[in-house]
């Protein structure tokens, strides 16, 4: 143990000398958009990030850098661009990254086009004094993003799941608006009660 007091330096030596050298790629995620899809047509963001030790010098897009200057370099990485959906057919995203050793990560991830808007289906109405006590379920084919109460202009989110079928309660004056947004951004407005 005293050896090591005197001599750190040569420990760390060592150390550095068994060091592997970096033959794992870079990670690949993607943040946006949720659920893998979008609305056919429509203009996406597309958000995303890339991971790597050694640092993340390159992120291409279907072949089109998207990893801003200033983040060159840097471990970990979030990159951001537009993507146009077609009105038909499969979309596919390429997405590539290399580190500083020359280590390349690739990943492919189809989206899904969802054309269709989520439903709102009403269950039950129940008068409450001056509120409506409403209580149902919206559902899509591929997933429910959001659940938005509205009354007066302003607009409440309801605590739910992000899954094909929610169920949801709220208590409201009437007039209010329920809107439903799903995972692509097609959206249902519905006026309760």
């Amino acid at each position: 143990m005293e050896g090591m007091r005197r001599y750190p330096l040569l420990f760390l030596l060592l150390l550095a000398a068994c060091a592997r050298p970096d033959t794992a790629p870079p990670e690949l995620g993607l943040l946006e958009p949720q659920g893998g899809s979008v609305a056919p047509g429509r203009t996406l963001s597309v958000e995303g990030y890339a991971f790597d030790a050694s640092g993340v010098v390159s992120v291409q897009a279907n072949g089109q850098e998207v990893l801003p200057p200033e983040e060159k370099g840097m471990r970990l990485v979030r990159f951001r661009f537009r993507l146009q959906a077609p009105a038909s057919g499969q979309v596919e995203l390429s997405l590539k990254a290399q580190d500083a050793q020359g280590n390349v990560g690739e990943k492919r991830i189809p989206l899904v086009l969802d054309a269709s808007p989520p439903r709102i289906l009403v269950d039950g109405v129940a008068r409450e004094g001056s509120l409506y006590r409403v209580y149902g379920r919206v559902e899509d084919n591929v997933a429910v993003d959001r659940v938005v109460v509205g009354v007066g202009g302003r607009f409440t989110p309801l605590s739910l799941p992000k899954e094909k079928a929610v169920a949801f309660s709220a208590e409201v004056p009437r007039g209010a608006v329920l809107v439903a947004v799903d995972a692509a951004g097609n959206r249902t407005t519905r006026r309760l009660p």
